[in-house]
């Protein structure tokens, strides 16, 4: 029977702060590299509260393409990854 490696993941995501927030989770990534399956935390990509950030034109577009980003930098580990 095999066996599936998950790692919980717990990051100081920064509000607004993608770029900072995507090399937070690049970083996990090189930790738990050796995982299945990395589940990360609601808004991780964003950082938490939004507020009135959704509203500024194109910050969803950008949280997708961070959020791309993170995809890239996974390896062969499958991701749970919240965003915007």
């Amino acid at each position: 029977m095999s066996r599936v490696r998950v790692a919980m993941v717990q990051t100081n995501s920064v509000v607004g702060d993608l770029e900072g927030n995507v090399e937070r989770i690049r970083r996990v990534l090189d930790e738990v590299a050796d995982c299945d399956l990395a589940v990360f935390p609601e808004m991780t990509v964003a950082g938490y509260p939004l507020e009135d950030l959704v509203l500024k034109p194109g910050f969803v577009a950008d949280c997708r393409t961070a959020v791309e980003a993170v995809a890239e930098a996974s390896g062969r580990c499958a991701l749970i990854v919240g965003f915007a």
